[in-house]
């Protein structure tokens, strides 16, 4: 019988990389519509990684196949009722209980309320958003509804096609890339377009195809991803995307951050990983938290900023102390909540599964 050990996982470096998501995504947030600070923008542009969202979305495609080969290794199979029990253990408890939170500040601010509360309730967030409907402290929720749409597919392609993985998601990753483009090309920036290019499943498959070849350990991707230049530019490339990345084409942006952010994770894991240390590995395990919580303080910070107008001088670095503020705050909730909401059900989480990951922020 085979130990406990054997059956757990460890990813290095894939903590730090959801912390630097995470921490990108609030301080982003922290200058964008989710807060009205009565500022009309910054003097300079922080020059962070483009779209960490799209870095979320491939360590997801990574991890989830990652563990799925191995479950397929150790079974020969792929348990899909363990698989959605895993999910909803995960996903679910912090995700509804931010929601009503959420929706209570929203009633007693006085804010805008509209029926785009019934996506965020069904995951599809992302249809609200392509529509144009959303709630400010939960506008950030159409990732987690693409999430959550492609775990209801993907896990029965990954066991039907066991001996042929790699060019069934391959071929799903370009008809998805393709159907994108094509609503881009024949119909113009309209629904269609819109639907497919914030629904990004192509991004997941990005991760899983580096999954796939990394469990396979295909010769050629792991020289590739060890190479000391591929490493180096990897990370180059990826924490200076905020600056050069408004230059590639919009349709085609996500994939390519898809691609950095995935030879970024593969530095991680065929090399000594950069951001390998106890801090980052705790802001990486608390990111679910981060991402989750962050917009209802920015929401609530700007309504009392604007209440009080604690930022009436611009640039008096008031508003500095503000950000501080939600940031050391956003960190202290999701510690709290990832020590006494997630916990419970990550323990539980750990009876479905097959393979366990030790990332313990498992999305």
């Amino acid at each position: 019988m085979k130990s406990e050990q054997e059956n757990r996982l460890y990813l290095p470096g894939l903590n730090g990389i959801r912390a630097v998501a995470a921490l990108t995504v609030l301080f982003a947030h922290m200058f964008s519509p989710f807060g009205d600070w009565g500022l009309e923008s910054l003097p300079f542009r922080i020059p962070w990684p483009e779209e960490p969202v799209t870095t979320f979305f491939v360590i997801s495609g990574f991890l989830i196949t990652y563990l799925l080969m191995n479950e397929i290794g150790k079974t020969n199979d792929v348990s899909i009722p363990k698989f959605y029990m895993r999910r909803i253990l995960r996903i679910w408890p912090l995700y509804y209980v931010y929601m009503i939170l959420a929706i209570v500040a929203v009633v007693l601010l006085n804010s805008d309320m509209n029926d785009s509360v019934w996506y965020y309730t069904f995951f599809s967030g992302n249809i609200s958003h392509a529509l144009g409907l959303g709630l400010i402290p939960l506008f950030h929720y159409w990732s987690l509804g693409v999430e959550e749409q492609y775990y209801m597919w993907y896990p029965w392609v990954v066991k039907y096609n066991k001996e042929r993985v790699l060019n069934v998601v391959i071929a799903l990753c370009v008809i998805w890339f393709g159907l994108k483009m094509g609503s881009y090309i024949f119909l113009g920036k309209g629904l269609a377009y819109k639907i497919f290019s914030i629904t990004r499943f192509d991004c997941m498959m990005i991760g899983a195809i580096g999954a796939i070849l990394y469990y396979k350990k295909a010769a050629w991707f792991v020289r590739l991803c060890a190479n000391r230049v591929v490493v180096i530019l990897a990370w180059v490339l990826f924490f200076t995307s905020g600056v050069y990345a408004q230059y590639i084409p919009a349709p085609i942006r996500a994939e390519y951050i898809s691609i950095v952010s995935l030879l970024v994770i593969m530095a991680g894991l065929g090399s000594k990983p950069l951001l390998e240390n106890r801090v980052m590995n705790y802001l990486g395990k608390i990111s679910y938290g981060i991402y989750v919580i962050h917009p209802l303080l920015i929401f609530v910070g700007s309504w009392m900023v604007k209440s009080t107008g604690l930022l009436s001088n611009a640039y008096g670095g008031g508003h500095w102390l503000v950000f501080a503020s939600i940031t050391v705050l956003t960190i202290l909730l999701a510690s709290l909540s990832y020590k006494y909401l997630e916990m419970p059900f990550l323990r539980l989480k750990d009876k479905f599964s097959v393979v366990k990951s030790t990332n313990e922020n498992n999305k």
